[in-house]
């Protein structure tokens, strides 16, 4: 019988596990990560679904990932369970999103580009965990934009990931064994511990 590819104790996937996670646990990253500078196009692929229409979105459990995203589905009445965000815009400044946070958890780590840090994946499990008693922002010193990975790695099956895919729109990553796979085995592939 094989062992699940996630959470199995044998399988290349758990070999991943094993290397990257502290005792194999996927919500313990156990160092930080930098993205290999060659590899930078293969994680700008667009790896969901473009959405055409916000509404799709109704009454599902939503984690997002980026400022915009996170501005657009709160303006059209659409509530994230977690929001990762860096009060960035394409690389400047921007903290108008401030005012749609009222009643959220807030949380804080810092990420910096071209880095998964310990500190950052670790408040995205926590966030995780807080998202059962209310909405939870995790608001990154740095950049956000890496932290598609653990949304997709840790959140259950059927939540849906949002992220801003520049210039082009919103993208969706709908959450289950095949995509959790698919991000441990381009995590593996695209960063290196440090």
């Amino acid at each position: 019988m094989r062992a699940h590819p996630i959470l199995g104790t044998s399988g290349a996937l758990s070999a991943v596990r094993d290397k990257l996670f502290t005792r194999g646990n996927l919500a313990d990253l156990g160092s930080d990560l930098a993205l290999l500078p060659d590899k930078r196009w293969k994680i700008s692929k667009i790896k969901g679904e473009l959405v055409k229409d916000i509404n799709i979105l109704r009454g599902k459990d939503l984690v997002c990932v980026g400022d915009r995203v996170t501005r657009t589905l709160l303006e059209a009445g659409l509530r994230p369970r977690v929001a990762v965000i860096d009060l960035r815009e394409k690389r400047e400044a921007d903290p108008s999103i401030a005012y749609l946070l009222d009643g959220f958890i807030i949380l804080t780590a810092r990420n910096p580009p071209g880095r998964l840090t310990r500190e950052a994946w670790n408040k995205f499990a926590r966030a995780l965990e807080l998202s059962s008693r209310a909405s939870v922002v995790l608001l990154i010193e740095g950049e956000e934009d890496l932290l598609g990975f653990p949304a997709v790695i840790l959140s259950p099956d059927d939540w849906i990931l949002t992220y801003g895919q520049p210039d082009v729109g919103m993208v969706i990553v709908r959450v289950d064994e095949r995509t959790r796979e698919e991000a441990l085995e381009l995590l593996e592939e695209a960063f290196i511990p440090i």
